[in-house]
């Protein structure tokens, strides 16, 4: 296998361990780095990602944009000045090292196959000296078809890649790849799929809805405001469980929302897993639903200022807590009565003074 295979290999295997992690933290790396053995990692900004470091310690001192998970460094925000060298030291020991590029989310590139957009072609740069890297997209394996039953999507995410020629041992990441390259940012390749509903998928969307969503997430837009709706658990990186958006019953893809050409788009620094609302005129009103794996994970309501008209299953709770508190309020009234009662009662023989 080419030195190239080799190490584009290790990012296939990585982006599929990673996209199938604890979906909370954000990406977490499989298996650490150590010193002789650096992993030189593409990632993009503006997407949450956590390395993990084997026996380190839970404590020490951060930044704001990051926190100790169980020892593992989790970065919230990742932007472009953050790429470097990461280290997890115990005294003198090295319990991780990596070696990561965090490449521009505003330059990612998203194509569409039915749109006729094609995705970033390879080019060849020639640098002072005469050497020459090529610059590529290496792709991670395509996603799951985001919902099934009907028109659907799926999504495959890209990073830039440059290979010197000079240099044999495999390509690297384009930050870390040196100075003097043009810019290129990440890919986003989408296309349109359609795909049965079998078995397992009902089954899982049937587990699913054993629990209910009691949570619903409330925005109270201003007029020609803009507002961010994040789907929880969603990142650009997951292979399973992709993600989806409906507003009511309506599906909301990456064809129709560029077609529509209306004030609701997918984010593209994070893949869709954030729906923007922008200059917002009150016809965007009503519920919007995020589905991952055809699950609903996220229910978010938009209405205009002083209009908010309670969800269904808002209701109904609030309408259960509001029979268990008058049933408690009830009950104490009672016990009250009985204590008061028995204090009263005089015990037999007993004189009164």
């Amino acid at each position: 296998m080419c030195p190239r295979a080799v190490a584009l290999s290790f990012l296939f295997a990585w982006i599929s361990a990673v996209a199938n992690g604890d979906p909370s933290q954000g990406v977490s790396l499989p298996e650490p780095c150590l010193p002789g053995h650096p992993c030189m990692l593409a990632l993009i900004s503006d997407n949450p990602v956590t390395l993990r470091c084997p026996g380190a310690p839970h404590q020490g001192p951060l930044r704001l944009k990051t926190r100790m998970l169980r020892g593992d460094l989790r970065i919230l925000d990742p932007s472009v000045e953050d790429s470097g060298i990461y280290t997890c030291r115990r005294g003198d020991a090295m319990l991780a090292y990596y070696e990561v590029d965090f490449q521009d989310a505003g330059r990612l590139h998203i194509s569409h196959a039915s749109l006729g957009k094609p995705p970033l072609a390879n080019t060849t740069v020639e640098l002072a000296g005469g050497d020459q890297r090529q610059l590529f997209t290496a792709w991670a394996r395509w996603q799951p078809c985001d919902r099934c039953g009907g028109p659907g999507e799926r999504k495959r995410v890209g990073f830039c890649y440059a290979q010197l020629a000079s240099r044999p041992q495999g390509p690297l990441p384009c930050g870390l790849a040196g100075r003097g390259l043009p810019q290129r940012g990440p890919e986003l390749r989408v296309e349109s799929c359609e795909v049965p509903c079998d078995r397992a998928y009902t089954l899982s969307r049937d587990e699913w809805g054993k629990a209910p969503l009691l949570v619903i997430t409330r925005y109270r837009a201003l007029p020609y405001a803009s507002a961010r709706l994040r789907c929880p658990t969603a990142s650009i990186y997951r292979y399973k469980d992709p993600v989806y958006w409906q507003e009511g019953p309506t599906a909301l893809t990456w064809l129709d929302l560029h077609q529509r050409n209306g004030s609701i788009s997918l984010d593209k620094a994070t893949g869709g897993g954030t729906l923007l609302l922008s200059s917002w005129n009150g016809t965007d009103a009503g519920y919007y639903q995020c589905y991952m794996g055809g699950r609903l994970v996220g229910r978010f309501l938009v209405t205009p200022p002083r209009v908010l008209a309670p969800a269904p299953e808002l209701t109904r709770a609030y309408s259960a807590i509001e029979s268990l508190v008058v049933g408690l309020a009830i009950f104490l009234i009672f016990l009250l009565f009985l204590s008061i009662l028995q204090s009263c009662r005089r015990k037999p023989g007993t004189i009164m003074a």
